[in-house]
C-alpha cells in the first residue's frame, strides 16, 4: 500500500504554505473590517451624540406665585412646578429656570428667549406667536382685589367701582375678560397695564397707585389685598416657543400620560395650591352681617363617639377630633372670628331632632347623600373628615365571609349614618337593628348577624369586647365622610361652614384623629366589664389600709420614684395603632452626646410607616434617626424637638427628593414631655 503520509520536509513546506495563506486571509479580512470598524466607531460616537441630544435642556419661565413658589430655603414647589416635574418624568427634560414677571416672560417666549411658559390662556393673537398644548393644564378664576385700607369700594355696590384705576398684567387675557365684565355691569373704570412682578403690583395697590388689582385666585396676605368680586374664568395651557416646535409633540404626549396616570391630577393641584386661597378664606358682606347678628354657632354632637367626638366625663367639655377642628376653624377665615358652642346628645338621632327643633344650628357627624338631606329638609356641608370603614366579623368567618351570598348586618338603630351607608354601598345586605353597638356585637357572636360596620378610628371603643367575643375586623376599602348638617333654609350658615371647611387642612384633621385614636387606645385597655370587680377590690383595700399602711407607704414611694423618672414606653404600648390608616411613629427626642444637636430614638412605627420608610418596625425601633436616616435635614429634628420638648403642634408640607413625592408632616407631644408622635400624609 502506498504511504500517503508526507515526509518531514514536505510537512514543513505545507505548514509554511498554510501559514502564508492564513496571513493573507487575515490581511484581506482586516482590509474589509477596517472601514466597518471605523463606521461602527462613527456610529457609536453618533449614538453618544444622540444620547446627549435626548437630555434636552428646556428653558422654562419662573414667576413667583401660587404656580411657582420658592421658600426661604430655596426649595421650589407650586402648581406649575409640580406639573413640570410630572412632564419631565415622561420626557426626560432638564429644566433651566428663567425668572421674571409674567408679562416679561410672555414676551421672552414670543421672542424665543425661553422655551416653555405655564399659565397661558389661549387667544388667536397669541397662537400666531407661540404654540399651545393640546390639553389645558387647568382652569383658573379671576378676581378683583382691593387694599384693606380702601373704604371707598363696596363689594356689592358696583357703582363704587366707577372711576377707579384697575391694574392688570400687560398682555394677559384678563384684560379682555375685565372689559367684557365691566361693560355688562355698566362700570366705567380706567385700565392700567402692569409689567412688574406680583409683589410689585401689590405694592402699587397698597400705595394707592391703583385702586383694584385684577389677578387669579391666589393667597395674598390679608394686610395687603382682599378679594372684592369674581369677574370670570378660563382654561390655561402650557405655551411653547415657535423656535422649539419639537418640544410640543413631547409635551402633548407627556400631558396625555399624566392624565392617563391620574385623571384627578388637575383637581389635586388646585386643592393643594389654589383651593385654600384668599377668596375661600373671606366671608362676604352678607355672611359677615349674619355672623354679627348671631350668637355662637351651636353644634350638636353625638356622645361616646371617639376618636371623633365625645363629652369628657371629668370636665363635661367636648373632646375628640371635632374639638380640635372647631378650635382651628374659629380663626381659619381671614376677616372673621367664629364662636362655636358644642352641645352633647346621647345619639346622632337625638342631635338631628334637636336641629329640626331649633335647639342647635348644625349637627355632627352627618353622612347623608344630597337626596337623603333633601328628604329630611337638611343641607350637607363638604366633609370635615373621613374614615375607612371596617366590617366586624367572627374570627371563624375570616376566610369565608367574602364568599357569603347573603349577609346580615347588625345596625345601631340610633345612628342613621350607617343605615344610609349600607343603602349606598351594600344595598343587597339585609339589615337588622339593635339598641346599641354592644348588642350588635353580641348578635354577631351569637350568629344572629354576620357583621357590623364601624369606623377604623372607632375600633378602640369595642376592641376589648371583640376580643372577648372572638370577633375581628375586615376592611371594606370604602370611606365614610363626616359632615355638618344644617337646616335647609340656613343658606348663609351653610356658606360660612363650607368656607371654614375648605380653609382647613385635611392633614390637621387626620393628625387630630390619630391623636385621639391613641388616647382612646390607652384608656380602653381596661375592659369595661371589669369595673365592678375593680370597685370591689378598692373596697377590700380600703378595709385593709390600716394593716398595710407601711407597705402602702413603701409602694407609694416606689410609684412616686417611677413617676418622676418616667417609665419608658415600648412598642407594645402602641400595638393598637399597627393598622391605623395613616403613617404613625413615636420618638423620644434627646441630645446627642457632647453636642447640642438633637436626635430621636424610635419608640414605635406602624405598618404604614414601614412602607414609607422602607424598613420594618423591628429593624428600626430602639435605634436613633441619625443612625438610620443620615440624610434627614436638621429641620426635621427641630420640628420634633418643638413638639416633644416645647409641647408645640408642628405641621408643614415638604418634598421628599428620594421618592419624588410630597407629604404633609405633623408632630404632636404624646405620653409626656420628651416624646412626640409624627404622622405623614401624601399630598
Amino acid at each position: 500500500m502506498t504511504n500517503l503520509r508526507p515526509t518531514t520536509n514536505q510537512s514543513v513546506r505545507t505548514r509554511f504554505v498554510w501559514q502564508a495563506v492564513l496571513l493573507l486571509f487575515v490581511a484581506l479580512l482586516a482590509s474589509f473590517m477596517l472601514p466597518t470598524a471605523i463606521r461602527a466607531e462613527d456610529t457609536a460616537a453618533g449614538a453618544e451624540d444622540e444620547t446627549a441630544d435626548k437630555e434636552k435642556i428646556v428653558r422654562v419661565g419662573w414667576f413667583e406665585s401660587q404656580f411657582n413658589i420658592t421658600d426661604e430655603k430655596g426649595r421650589r414647589s407650586g402648581y406649575s412646578y409640580d406639573y413640570q416635574q410630572k412632564i419631565a418624568a415622561y420626557t426626560g427634560w432638564t429644566y433651566e429656570y428663567v425668572e421674571g414677571s409674567w408679562p416679561e416672560l410672555l414676551q421672552m417666549l414670543s421672542e424665543g428667549r425661553i422655551d416653555l411658559l405655564s399659565d397661558v390662556s389661549y387667544t388667536d393673537e397669541r397662537a400666531e406667536q407661540m404654540l399651545f398644548s393640546t390639553l389645558p393644564m387647568g382652569a383658573e378664576e379671576y378676581f378683583l382685589y382691593a387694599s384693606p385700607k380702601n373704604n371707598d369700594i363696596v363689594p356689592n355696590d358696583y357703582a363704587t367701582f366707577n372711576g377707579k384705576k384697575v391694574g392688570v398684567n400687560k398682555g394677559s387675557v384678563q384684560t379682555g375678560i375685565f372689559l367684557e365684565w365691566a361693560q355688562a355691569n355698566g362700570i366705567q373704570a380706567e385700565l392700567v397695564e402692569l409689567t412688574g412682578t406680583e409683589e410689585e403690583n401689590l405694592t402699587s395697590l397698597a400705595q394707592g397707585k391703583i385702586d383694584l388689582y385684577l389677578s387669579l385666585d391666589g393667597f395674598f396676605d390679608k394686610g395687603t389685598a382682599v378679594p372684592v368680586c369674581k369677574i370670570g374664568a378660563s382654561d390655561f395651557f402650557f405655551a411653547v416657543s415657535k423656535s422649539r416646535p419639537e418640544l410640543l409633540a413631547e409635551l402633548n404626549q407627556a400631558m396625555g400620560c399624566v392624565q392617563d396616570e391620574n385623571q384627578q391630577y388637575h383637581q389635586q393641584l388646585t386643592a393643594k395650591y389654589l383651593r385654600n386661597s384668599s377668596v375661600s378664606r373671606y366671608l362676604n358682606a352678607t355672611e359677615l352681617d349674619w355672623l354679627e347678628g348671631h350668637d355662637a354657632i351651636r353644634v350638636g354632637y353625638q356622645d361616646n363617639y371617639l376618636a371623633f367626638c365625645a363629652k369628657d366625663p371629668e370636665t363635661g367639655e367636648l373632646t375628640g377630633a371635632l374639638a380640635d377642628y372647631l378650635a382651628t376653624a374659629s380663626d381659619c377665615l381671614e376677616n372673621a372670628h367664629i364662636d362655636f358652642e358644642p352641645i352633647c346628645y346621647p345619639t346622632f338621632a337625638d342631635a338631628i331632632k334637636a336641629l329640626q327643633g331649633g335647639e342647635v344650628d348644625c349637627v355632627f357627624p352627618a353622612n347623608l347623600t344630597e337626596y337623603d338631606g333633601e328628604t329630611r329638609g337638611l343641607l350637607i356641608t363638604p366633609p370635615l373628615m373621613s374614615t375607612d370603614m371596617a366590617a366586624v366579623i367572627r374570627e371563624a368567618d375570616q376566610k369565608s365571609f367574602a364568599k357569603k351570598e347573603r349577609v346580615t348586618v347588625a345596625v345601631n338603630a340610633d345612628n342613621p349614618n350607617y343605615d344610609l351607608f349600607l343603602m349606598d354601598h351594600f344595598p343587597e345586605w339585609r339589615a337588622i337593628y339593635f339598641a346599641d353597638t354592644q348588642e350588635c356585637l353580641r348578635a354577631i357572636a351569637d350568629g344572629q348577624a354576620d357583621c357590623l360596620l364601624i369606623s377604623s378610628y372607632r375600633y378602640n371603643n369595642i376592641s376589648a369586647l371583640c376580643e372577648k367575643l372572638h370577633l375581628t375586623t375586615l376592611s371594606t376599602g370604602i370611606d365614610m365622610d363626616y359632615c355638618f348638617a344644617v337646616n335647609r333654609g340656613d343658606t348663609l350658615l351653610y356658606s360660612i361652614l363650607a368656607k371654614a371647611t375648605s380653609a382647613m387642612s385635611a392633614s390637621t384633621v387626620n393628625a387630630a384623629l390619630a391623636h385621639y385614636y391613641t388616647e382612646d387606645a390607652r384608656i380602653k385597655r381596661i375592659d369595661p366589664n371589669l369595673q365592678n370587680l375593680m370597685i370591689i377590690a378598692i373596697c377590700i383595700l380600703t378595709v385593709a389600709v390600716v394593716t398595710l399602711a407601711f407597705l402602702l407607704r413603701d409602694a407609694w414611694k416606689e410609684r412616686e420614684s417611677a413617676r418622676q423618672q418616667g417609665k419608658e414606653p415600648t412598642k407594645e404600648d402602641f400595638a393598637l395603632l399597627d393598622n391605623l390608616p395613616l403613617s404613625y411613629s413615636v420618638y423620644h427626642v434627646i441630645h446627642t452626646e457632647h453636642s447640642k444637636l438633637y436626635d430621636a430614638e424610635i419608640v414605635y412605627a406602624n405598618h404604614q410607616f414601614e412602607q414609607l420608610g422602607g424598613m420594618t418596625a423591628n429593624a428600626i425601633v430602639g435605634h436613633r434617626v441619625r443612625e438610620l436616616y443620615p440624610y434627614i435635614q436638621d429641620e426635621w429634628y427641630q420640628s420634633v424637638k418643638r413638639a416633644a420638648v416645647d409641647g408645640e403642634d408642628v405641621e408643614y408640607d415638604y418634598h421628599d427628593p428620594l421618592n419624588g413625592k410630597n407629604y404633609h408632616f405633623t408632630a404632636k407631644q404624646v405620653i409626656r414631655p420628651g416624646y412626640c408622635a409624627v404622622t405623614y400624609q401624601e399630598v
